[in-house]
This record gives structure tokens, sequence and C-alpha cells, in this order.
């Protein structure tokens, strides 16, 4: 029988064909993770229903807790005011969320659904007389509110504050002040709510069913504290401004969605949201398994430094943080803590502002609390604190684990 002769194949195109073959099954392998990664990323974006813009609170318009911002909207129209809102949307979707933008109609409360709606909560208009020079401060504040449609059942609030400051040289008019508010709420920059809003959901992720619950549960002032503050109506309007930046300040530090705070337009466990085809839906908040409380000690202010040209003050805050379980009375943190900031000034200026000067300093403390609960501790921040040490260590280690928890 004739053996066939065996084709020898060169070495050299042997360890080619070879390589290709390697590279090309690599690049297979690499292309299926590729479609495996997108589709499980695709897949664990959670469908979220678009309800538009919501007004909190139980009066049937906002003329009592955001009148300009409110005959604003009713002139331009709220569809104008949800046109942006989605454009932003589409312009930066949200990692996490697919939002479903023409099916909220269909739905009939049969089946849990996740709505979401930009919903209205307070406004704020001031004008001080400054040397001279008048300062306008607006401020809207607006929630990105999630709730259960069957349920009626808030799942999460992402708060978002909108700012306006300005100066003139004689009080501002109604049109000037109205000028701010149109640039809040229809401005198209970086700072209008479009814009904002849909940067705030951009990595928001809606806790999971076994994740617990926090909420912003209070603000107190001492009787120092309220003593130091020029206007007596202070400690209320504080109240419930600090308790919705608090929330807001958390959140997008950590990066948990919070319940709304315990105060203004939420209270007693329940809130109401109107939205504008006519709707109107009491909305239940749930328990928080966590309570968070803010108590402010005192503020202080004194000169650091003068020249003939200029001069230092500085402004502190002295202020308690305490985070409980309401069921067990287990505390995870509670501990006293300052912050202290700078104001440069001209050395003939004697008029100060030294209520903003404090509430923004407040502000910087809840920031840097908020940083240090979500694990980013800032070494001169956290020597700065009395009495601090070890203690304060060992309680923020368990914050940092109960925020864990809350995702």
């Amino acid at each position: 029988m004739e053996m066939m002769n065996a084709v020898t194949v060169p070495h050299a195109l042997r360890v080619a064909v070879t390589s290709r073959w390697i590279a090309w099954k690599r690049y297979v392998i690499s292309l299926m993770l590729a479609c495996a990664m997108t589709a499980a990323g695709a897949a664990e974006q959670q469908p979220i229903y678009w309800a538009g813009y919501a007004l909190t609170g139980s009066a049937a318009d906002g003329s009592d807790i955001a009148p300009h911002a409110t005959a604003l909207i009713q002139k331009r129209g709220v569809e104008a005011l949800n046109g942006a809102l989605i454009a932003a949307l589409h312009a930066r979707p949200p990692a996490n969320l697919q939002v479903i933008e023409d099916q909220l109609a269909r739905l009939d409360g049969s089946t849990s659904a996740t709505v979401l709606a930009a919903a209205l909560d307070r406004e704020l208009v001031s004008v001080e007389n400054l040397g001279g020079k008048y300062k306008l401060l607006a401020e809207v504040a607006v929630q990105a509110l999630f709730f259960d449609f069957r349920e009626k059942q808030v799942i999460a609030a992402y708060p978002v504050t909108l700012q306006y400051i300005d100066s003139f040289d004689a009080p501002p008019t109604a049109a000037q002040i109205d000028a701010a508010f149109e640039r809040m709420l229809y401005g198209d920059g970086a700072a209008g709510l479009s814009q904002v809003f849909a940067q705030t959901l951009a990595n928001a992720r809606l806790p999971s069913a076994a994740a617990r619950r926090l909420q912003v549960a209070g603000v107190e002032f001492s009787d120092a504290a309220r003593a130091e503050l020029p206007d007596a109506q202070l400690p209320a309007q504080w109240s419930a401004m600090l308790a919705g930046e608090f929330t807001k300040i958390l959140s997008a530090e950590t990066g948990i969605g919070l319940l709304p705070a315990a105060s203004g337009q939420a209270i007693g466990g329940a809130m109401a949201a109107r939205f504008a085809d006519g709707s109107v839906y009491q909305l239940k908040i749930p328990d928080a398994d966590y309570r968070l409380k803010l108590h402010i000690d005192r503020f202080a202010t004194r000169p650091l430094d003068q020249t003939a040209v200029a001069k230092v003050l500085l402004f502190g805050v002295v202020y308690d943080v305490s985070i409980a379980e309401p069921l067990s009375g287990k505390v995870f943190f509670d501990q006293p803590l300052r912050k202290a900031a700078t104001k440069t000034m001209p050395a003939s200026q004697s008029d100060v502002d030294v209520k903003a000067a404090w509430y923004e300093t407040t502000l910087a403390g809840l920031a840097a609390f908020s940083s240090a609960a979500a694990g980013r501790v800032d070494g001169d921040w956290l020597e700065g604190q009395q009495p601090g040490g070890r203690q304060l260590r060992t309680q923020l280690s368990s914050l940092q684990e109960l925020i864990k928890s809350c995702r």
C-alpha cells in the first residue's frame, strides 16, 4: 500500500497561523465580554416614569410657599419647564435610570411603578443694604422626588437648590427679582434648573428593597445661638432651609437618596404633591431606619487681622450631629463639631452681613461632615474638632458602615 507523503509546513508559517488564531480568539472573547457587560449595564437600569413638574404642599397653588416661581411657571407654562427638563435628561441621561416619558398616563395603579417628579418645595427672596449697595439673594428649592405609583409612597428624594446673588445701587425692582427667577428656572446655563436637575440624577441610584432609609429629622437652635442671630424669625426659617440643604449635601457626598426632610412640606409622615394635569397625591413617607438631627450650639465672630487697607474676620459655628435608630434607640453618631471660615473686606467697611457669613459657614461644616461620612475625611477638619480624638474616629467608622447599608 502506497503511503501518502506528509506535507511539511514551514515553522514560520505555523507560528504565524497560530498567532493569528490566538489573536482572533482573544478578539471574539473580548467582543463577547463587551456585549455581555453592555447588556448587563442596560439590564441594571431601573425604568422610571416621568411625571414632570409638581408642587409639594397642601395649598392649591404655590403662592404661599413660592410666589415668584409659581407666578413665572404659570406665565410661561408648565410645558416649557417640562420640555427643558426632559431635554436636559436626554442630553445627559442618568447612568442607572431609564426615564420613560410618554407612558405615565397608561399607569392604572395595578402594578408597581416608580415615578419621578421635579417637585417645587420653596423659594427665598432676601434684600439687604450693605454700605449703600443692595444685595439680592434669590433661592429656589426643588426635589427630584421618586415614589411608588401604586402605594403612593416616597422612595427617595434628591434635593436641588438653585441660588442667584446680585447687587444693585438701589433696591431691586419687581422686574429684576422676576428676572432672577427666570434665569434660575428657565436658563439653559450650568446653573439653570434643567442642567442642575440632570447633573443631580446623572449617577443617582435608588435604594434596593433591603436598603435602610435615612432622614434629616430636625434642626434645632440653642438659646445662645438664637440670641446671636439679628432676627428672631431666622431660627424658624433656617430650620427648614438647613434641613433641606443638609439632605442635599449628604445625598451629594454619599451618593444615596434620602427621605424628604421632616420639615416644611413633609411633616407627619406624608406630603402632598400636585401635578400639572390636576392630579393630587397624598404621598406617604415611610418611617426612617435612621434619623439624623442637627443642633446649632452657638455662633461666633472676631477680628483676625487688620491693616490700613483690609481687615479679616473669623466666623465660626459650633454644632452637634446625632444619628440614631428610632426603634432600638441605638446611637451611631453623636459628636460636637465646629467649623470656621474667614472673610476679607475693606478696612473702611462697617456693615457686615454676619448672618449670611454664619449660614455659609454652617453649610461648609455640614459639607465637611458629609464628606467624612462618605469616607473622605479631611485631616485638617478632623484635627480641628474638640474633643475629637479616638471617639470621633470610632463613630465616623460606624457612620460610614451605616451609609453603606442605605445603598
